[in-house]
């Protein structure tokens, strides 16, 4: 299998570099939809995708045919949220988006303004101050720079998301945890995708950033053309291993490599993780999956002892379209100490937030979601979801904060899902957005409200936003 993916690489790469340029137009979209054009060739679970297309490949989408273009457009982002507290956040900035030469192609987004807090309905910045976020000037930055010579290669580079997936939530990388540099490699050829995807992270200390980074690749392969499955593979390092200074592992800068194997002849602790994903169309519809294994023993799994290190999650979950009204419902979940390592160099996190779920480990959700038009520029959507929690208390981990080692666990069997301190939260709401499409921007109301209970006192918290954001924006309510 390394050999024929070797050889497959290398003919991807010819071909990359050696092919001449057609009528081509670029596709780009920051977060996972539902209306992509199926085709043999399509891989749409990882994104953002910025893709190029020959005209005679009629099964992509074109949204920028001309040969040179260039969109600005005003970034706004102003909200103003009372819950237990008023929250409220003023910035503003501009978006760029360009393409030359039908090959290249940008897209740079800065907003700047002043937040009282971090609120749940808010992007995260690349670079948070180093300690107290209350009262702290809001910079949300991330750009984008891609190569795309023919449809069998792409390259990125920047500062921005990724997410894998076709969920609302992904349980191997998501979109809601702060931007991060990046250096991205997508090689096509036949039904199969090759992706290699370098990644710089950082946590805060009271005086520096603590630099650690992050290899993954995966192989996306279309069994029909409404049938995808992709396979992964992550591995997630520090610099400095003791007293050794590594830098960034040359070993794992090999693209057909596996990690599992490199990692044990470096004989170091770096956490590698695998995952699968799978998803198939049926008309509007569409049922996907996911399947994260960050370390387990079989034969534990087996003797259903619950052991500690079976660290793995799961998601399920369905998507589409019933006349004008799109719907998903779905469910995740993640085992206690799933992410969690010994020290934060090593976790699957990136300055203080999952890489992943928002909700990081030990736990299990449902979801809903159903958004309707209601006239030409104004839409509704409602939204709820129950989520069991587990969290940790102030002398013992329970497997539900990543960031705490698992070093300091109680126990090696009998570990559940919800352990520790256990809460249940239903939370549901509505959102009517008033769009302006010249602008792509929408203004909005949000009224929802929150019951939880558990192992501390029952709790309803209502909460309404009111705010103004670009059409880009993704926002995470439900947790």
């Amino acid at each position: 299998m390394k050999a024929l993916l070797t050889i497959a690489f290398l003919v991807v790469l010819n071909f990359a570099f050696s092919q001449g340029s057609g009528m081509v137009g670029g596709i780009y979209t920051l977060f996972p939809t539902s209306n992509y054009a199926n085709g043999l060739k399509n891989h749409t679970s990882v994104l953002p995708a910025i893709r190029l297309k020959y005209a005679s490949d009629t099964s992509r989408i074109a949204i920028m045919p001309k040969q040179r273009s260039i969109s600005i457009r005003l970034n706004p982002d102003f909200a103003a949220q009372f819950d237990t507290s008023l929250f409220y956040r003023a910035a503003a900035g501009v978006s760029i988006e360009t393409l030359h030469n039908n090959k290249w192609y940008t897209r740079t987004s800065l907003s700047a303004g002043w937040s009282n807090r971090e609120g749940s309905n808010q992007t995260h910045t690349a670079f948070l101050p180093l300690h107290n976020r209350d009262e702290f000037i809001y910079t949300d930055f991330r750009t984008r720079i891609a190569y795309t010579p023919n449809h069998y290669f792409h390259v990125a580079t920047g500062i921005d998301n990724q997410f894998f997936g076709e969920g609302y939530r992904s349980l191997l990388q998501s979109d809601q945890a702060a931007p991060n540099p990046f250096l991205l490699m997508r090689a096509s050829i036949w039904r199969l995708e090759y992706g290699l995807l370098y990644q710089f992270y950082h946590e805060n200390t009271p005086t520096a950033r603590a630099w650690k980074f992050g290899a993954t690749h995966y192989l996306s392969y279309n069994v029909t053309r409404n049938w995808n499955i992709t396979a992964f593979e992550s591995v997630l390092f520090q610099p400095k291993d003791g007293k050794f200074n590594r830098a960034f592992e040359v070993e794992y800068l090999n693209p057909i490599v596996f990690f599992r194997p490199q990692e044990y002849s470096l004989g170091s602790s770096d956490n590698v993780i695998l995952g699968i994903q799978t998803s198939y169309r049926i008309k509007n519809h569409t049922l996907y999956g996911q399947l994260l294994l960050d370390e387990f023993v079989l034969k534990e799994i087996r003797s259903r002892s619950k052991w500690w290190a079976n660290k793995y999650g799961a998601q399920l979950g369905i998507k589409g379209k019933i006349g004008k009204l799109t719907y998903r419902f779905e469910g995740n979940l993640m085992r206690p100490y799933t992410f969690a390592h010994i020290n934060n160099g090593q976790n699957g996190g990136n300055q203080g937030l999952s890489l992943a779920h928002p909700l990081g480990s030990n736990f299990a959700e449902i979801l809903m979601q159903a958004h309707v038009p209601i006239a030409k520029q104004l839409s509704l959507q409602g939204y709820g979801v129950f989520q069991l929690k587990g969290f940790d208390d102030d002398s013992l981990s329970w497997g539900g904060d990543i960031y705490e080692s698992y070093l300091n666990r109680p126990k090696e069997y009998d570990n559940t899902i919800g352990q520790g301190i256990t809460l249940r939260t239903v939370r549901v709401g509505c959102q009517l957005l008033y769009t302006l499409p010249k602008w792509k921007s929408s203004f909005y109301i949000d009224p929802q409200v929150a019951f939880q209970w558990g192992d501390l006192p029952q709790k309803v918290t209502p909460a309404i936003t009111i705010g103004w954001r670009n059409s880009l924006f993704q926002e995470r309510k439900m947790f």
